[in-house]
């Protein structure tokens, strides 16, 4: 996990291990692009890596500070990847994600935000985590609902 500022200078980062990783915006509640802001991920040797927005954005918590997942991109093969961020003035960053929060919310300053790089897991397995979530816990109140009861007994 790599946490920095958000600029427009290139960032070297190391990554160690292949797979699924996650760009995300600390500070935030809601990210949208009016314009052209975007970022580029490039390997050493210069391959240009594609990065995908996330859907939905998931939030998160880390130290208190609220956090949204925007981007994620897969690699195969580790290494020194070059990361730089382009056109931040057109980034429209909030803290609510509510819009009837975020029309009276000023824009907040990018340099006031933090980029977190983390390896992820994708949304089919987010999404089934989910799903065995809610099963588990709806088999443990029945579970005791049963033995309290004692329906079948």
């Amino acid at each position: 996990m790599t946490e920095f500022t958000l600029d427009s200078e290139s960032k070297e980062i190391q990554l160690n291990s292949t797979g699924l990783y996650s760009l995300s915006f600390l500070g935030a509640g809601f990210v949208d692009n009016q314009g052209k802001f975007g970022a580029e991920l490039k390997s050493e040797n210069g391959k240009l890596i594609k990065l995908n927005k996330t859907f939905p954005n998931y939030r998160f918590r880390k130290n208190g500070t609220i956090g949204l997942e925007y981007w994620h991109f897969e690699i195969s093969e580790s290494g020194k990847y070059i990361l730089t961020f382009e056109n931040l003035n057109d980034l429209i960053a909030k803290h609510s994600m509510l819009i009837s929060k975020r029309m009276f919310q000023k824009k907040i300053n990018p340099k006031n935000l933090k980029i977190l790089l983390k390896e992820t897991i994708s949304t089919k397995n987010r999404l089934f985590s989910i799903v065995g979530l809610v099963i588990g816990v709806n088999a443990v109140i029945w579970g005791i609902l049963i033995g309290l009861t004692n329906a079948f007994g």
